[in-house]
């Protein structure tokens, strides 16, 4: 008797550079449990390494699906596969090139975003690895959950563990423009503003850490450290494009304290106000507190203020 399909998933992976690991990752996509139909859909920002060879044998003996591009970076990579991801899956997942997923990631996925209509999203904690994988630490889910007026100021949900459904995946696309810095914060700050976010206090990935990573995961002081190294004006800019790309649609709530965010960056006694009286937060307390300090001196401000 043939096996039950549970379900049609793409998972889309952007590659650059990746031949020490790809073949690892590749391998553990290929052993999922779950019974799913998979579709594995990468696209090469432009290696000049062992990549595209490594990508052509998959292609041929596992069906790969790859494309060939320029390089664009890793955002704008992920943002060319996710316009191009067609209607028709039951969920869609996305995909580092040097991580190694656990064999049980789409059965849980699956098992928490079924029956939601709404755009829906799960993402998992992080169990943070060294390179062999050998020394392996798993780091705290969100304690304050997640939500948009978490998602204004701080991701926590990782990209490499997101997997969603078709209706969130119809929101994202084509929605890339100016100011998008990062592509999973993107996808959070959508998903909590016009649907649901599932998070697993579960890891399902080993997400290997080395000196190669894009964006790597790390302690309180280097988290604050990005804030005061610009990152925090281009969250600012972020949550303007944001507004200026979704604004009207936003429920009420959400536009509400979206618009006093942006608005309030004007003058300095306005900011602090808002500094101290706006919903958004940081799971840390201490971290939400240095949030507010550097959004009353004007930090988050991007250089074009809302009107």
């Amino acid at each position: 008797m043939a096996q039950t399909v549970k379900g049609r998933v793409l998972i889309l992976l952007s590659a650059y550079n990746g031949e020490k690991y790809l073949r690892e990752q590749l391998d553990s996509l290929f052993a999922l449990e779950g019974g799913f139909e998979i579709t594995v859909r990468v696209r090469d920002d432009g290696s000049s390494d062992g990549t595209k060879e490594i990508l052509a044998d998959y292609a041929k003996a596992r069906g790969v699906e790859v494309i060939e591009g320029e390089n664009v970076g890793y955002n704008k990579s992920f943002f060319a596969l996710l316009d191009g991801a067609e209607d028709g899956y039951d969920y869609y997942a996305l995909c580092d090139q040097d991580d190694v997923w656990l064999p049980g990631k789409l059965e849980r996925a699956a098992g928490m975003l079924a029956g939601e209509e709404g755009p829906c999203l799960y993402a998992s904690a992080l169990c943070l690895a060294d390179e062999a994988l050998s020394k392996r630490k798993t780091l705290p889910p969100p304690r304050r959950g997640a939500c948009f007026y978490n998602a204004m100021v701080q991701d926590v949900c990782s990209g490499h563990t997101m997997v969603f459904n078709n209706s969130l995946l119809r929101r994202i696309r084509g929605s890339f423009c100016e100011g998008v810095f990062s592509y999973d914060h993107w996808i959070y700050l959508i998903a909590s503003a016009f649907g649901d976010v599932r998070f697993d206090a579960e890891p399902q990935v080993l997400y290997r850490q080395h000196g190669g990573n894009a964006v790597g995961a790390g302690r309180f002081s280097r988290r604050l450290s990005y804030l005061f190294a610009g990152r925090a004006r281009a969250m600012g800019a972020q949550l303007l494009a944001f507004w200026e790309r979704f604004g009207d649609s936003l429920p009420e709530k959400y536009q509400s304290e979206l618009v006093r965010f942006l608005q309030m960056q004007k003058k300095f006694f306005p900011r602090i106000g808002y500094a101290f009286s706006g919903r958004m937060y940081r799971q840390s307390r201490a971290e939400s507190f240095v949030f507010r300090l550097l959004y009353a001196f004007g930090k988050f401000r991007p250089k074009k203020v809302c009107k």
